[in-house]
């Protein structure tokens, strides 16, 4: 599969304290790579990286060939929801969706793209009435709305319940399989198992092991996530 994004080496301090530490991945188109850590692993300090919130200190981070940098253009290609979302709550999503739509420069069918994410019914009740799990869904869609390359979607299931995280695990393999690439992070290793195609375990600010969740799980069944904790702990007695 073609390789749309390629982290190399990348490195990112904060004052003594080092969070990214010669971080190295790449993500293929149409697939869902799994970013698995503890809280405080540097999960979401990667991915304001390669939105360009924040700069590294060194490495080099690339979309589509083209080395992220300062400019916006590469932006187009990326839809993105990290940490918690924020909105103009006085707003509807209809509203909402549009101003994003003018911002990105493009065109979208906001019904279609609210029933995506089972918002076809509260599109214009204003966001203040949403509730946790309406809120995710509706970045979601906002993520999505442009028709990016690359999705960044930072704990993109918290505040839902089971059905809403069972179509949106649907959404998320109907948008690989329309060639779109998205990198996840959890700290929840079911989440990943149901969702990823691969997994990269990140410890000590790199990725410290990745393998393919077919294949593991083949292997291990229902020992899936205790094979995955037991790396994880590995990793961090590898650092003490």
């Amino acid at each position: 599969m073609k390789t749309i994004m390629e982290v190399d080496s990348v490195e990112k301090s904060y004052g003594s304290a080092q969070v990214i530490n010669h971080c190295s991945f790449r993500l293929r188109e149409g697939e869902t790579y799994g970013l698995l850590g503890v809280n405080g692993a540097g999960k979401t300090t990667l991915m304001k990286l390669i939105l360009g919130l924040q700069r590294m200190d060194n490495g080099r981070i690339s979309i589509l060939g083209n080395a992220v940098s300062r400019s916006p253009e590469y932006l187009c290609q990326i839809g993105s929801m990290i940490e918690n979302p924020v909105f103009y709550e006085h707003l509807n999503a209809e509203e909402l969706l549009t101003m994003h739509l003018s911002y990105m420069g493009a065109h979208a069918n906001l019904p279609e793209v609210l029933g995506l994410v089972g918002l076809e019914h509260a599109g214009k009740k204003p966001v203040s009435q949403y509730s946790l799990g309406m809120k995710q869904r509706l970045a979601i869609a906002r993520a999505i709305i442009h028709r990016p390359r690359v999705l960044l979607l930072d704990e993109p299931l918290n505040g839902l319940d089971p059905i809403a995280i069972t179509e949106m695990r649907k959404l998320l393999k109907k948008l690989t399989r329309e060639g779109i690439a998205i990198l996840l992070s959890s700290h929840i290793i079911g989440e990943v198992r149901h969702t990823a195609d691969r997994v990269g375990i990140l410890s000590g600010g790199f990725i410290k092991e990745e393998f393919s969740v077919e294949e593991k799980a083949a292997r291990y069944g229902d020992q899936f996530e205790d094979y995955v904790v037991a790396q994880m702990i590995s990793s961090n007695q590898d650092l003490c």
